[in-house]
């Protein structure tokens, strides 16, 4: 009989325990986010499709880390920028980062909105972060920059493709940007004498230089290129199935940046 209650308790307990993990397991939501296949350190590391285990970059960390309290459990995947910002406007992920505002994007995705400043008005205070884009060049370069002009543009001025920074060369100044390298390769096309400049985030630019050698070769232009504010846009899907959640996630990345990352990486807020 002894044994007999032992089994039962057992057999209960074991079934406890399987209830107890479904229930866990099914209250968890999972948020499929897609970022870019490119190493764009400090922000994001390792290169191709795959997400690093260990020390993927400040940006996955940043959004898993802001989803744990909200009992959402990230599931990352990586592809071309273009690419996820198709998948994004399919509704095939639930997220992509890190996004410029821009008014014709919002046929993709939401980005989280200033209420108070009407529709259409991105809330800055939620974003990712805010950078500045800088014209990295030889030290000796006959390229002038002074925020409004190119003056002695020569060679082409690279940039990655399906940036922002590539339509306001365009739509700006007539100037086409040499999209066919990666970030590093055309840094060191820059250091070789066979791009003017090359545009990218300020923090990235310096780590790419630091991890290739050659920060002691390229200078930045001042000023700015551009200066931007990152979110993370939402699919319209997500978004209409979970608003709630969707504003609480938000929310939780503006606490992260606040306490963890705007002092070290942001540049000052000019508005």
């Amino acid at each position: 009989m002894t044994s007999f209650h032992g089994y039962l308790k057992r057999a209960i307990l074991s079934f406890l325990g399987i209830f107890l993990a479904q229930e866990l397991w099914a209250s968890e939501q999972s948020f499929r986010v897609c970022y870019e296949d490119r190493s764009h350190p400090p922000f994001v590391l390792g290169g191709d499709d795959q997400v690093p285990e260990r020390e993927p970059g400040i940006f996955p960390e940043m959004i898993s880390a802001s989803l744990a309290p909200l009992n959402v459990s990230t599931d990352f995947i990586r592809r071309p920028w273009k690419r996820c910002l198709a998948l994004l406007k399919d509704n095939e992920v639930d997220a992509v980062f890190p996004a410029i505002y821009q008014k014709e994007r919002e046929a993709l995705g939401q980005y989280p909105l200033d209420v108070a400043k009407g529709e259409g008005n991105p809330d800055i205070d939620r974003r990712l972060l805010r950078v500045s884009y800088m014209l990295f060049a030889r030290e000796d370069t006959l390229l002038k920059w002074d925020g409004k002009a190119f003056n002695n543009v020569g060679m082409s001025i690279g940039a990655p493709l399906g940036y922002v920074v590539v339509k306001r060369l365009r739509e700006d100044f007539g100037l086409e940007a040499n999209t066919v390298h990666s970030p590093e390769k055309g840094l060191s096309l820059v250091a070789e004498k066979h791009l003017s400049a090359y545009i990218i985030e300020r923090n990235i630019g310096r780590k790419l230089l630091e991890k290739i050698g050659r920060n002691d070769e390229l200078v930045e232009l001042e000023p700015a290129f551009a200066e931007y504010d990152w979110y993370m846009m939402i699919s319209h899907k997500f978004y209409s199935e979970n608003k709630g959640l969707s504003e609480n996630i938000w929310d939780e990345i503006a606490r992260y940046r606040r306490d963890l990352i705007e002092r070290k990486f942001e540049i000052p807020l000019s508005n």
